[in-house]
């Protein structure tokens, strides 16, 4: 038994060593279908370099149509838009970034920030959403790398978030 719970260990520790790091900005739900609405919720597990964040920022990738972000209690909501208004009753311009701002997200502390959003009609792609959290004195955790083709999201330290978007059947 010894032996048995010893190698359950030692794979474990192996497993472990070899995993990406998990402290990063992630997507609570990893897939969804194309073009259907989404519930994107960025987890924050943590600041920059022990800093708070005082800003949240989502760039919006192109295809993303539709985007309507959750305030926070505490934070101040601002948009960026990417062109001008469509016309009929309703109709809003194409978000290109979404700002929580004002507010402090302790390093120590773990939040959510959350984006009801209409994915793009790409079956089978992997939409990435970069997003960058903004700290005290200049300094930044920005999750924007985008991986090349041929490379894994293992590869880079700062990885953005993404999304698959599910093949048809």
């Amino acid at each position: 038994m010894f032996k048995t719970t010893l190698g359950a260990f030692a794979l474990a520790g192996a497993a472990l060593c070899s995993a990406p790091a998990a402290a990063h900005v992630t997507l609570e739900t990893q897939q969804a279908a194309p073009n259907s609405t989404y519930r994107a919720t960025f987890r924050v597990p943590h600041g920059c370099d022990g800093a708070p964040t005082i800003r949240f920022t989502v760039r919006l990738p192109e295809g993303v149509t539709i985007a309507q972000p959750m305030p926070k209690a505490g934070w101040t909501l601002r948009t960026v838009a990417r062109g001008e208004a469509g016309s009929g009753h309703g109709a809003t311009a194409p978000l290109s970034e979404i700002i929580w701002e004002g507010g402090r997200l302790e390093s120590a502390h773990y939040d959510e920030f959350v984006i009801r959003m209409r994915l793009p009609n790409t079956p089978g792609e992997l939409l990435y959403i970069p997003v960058v959290q903004d700290c005290p004195e200049g300094k930044q955790a920005a999750w924007t790398e985008i991986p090349e083709a041929g490379r894994r999201i293992t590869d880079y330290r700062m990885p953005a978030p993404a999304v698959r978007l599910l093949p048809r059947n």
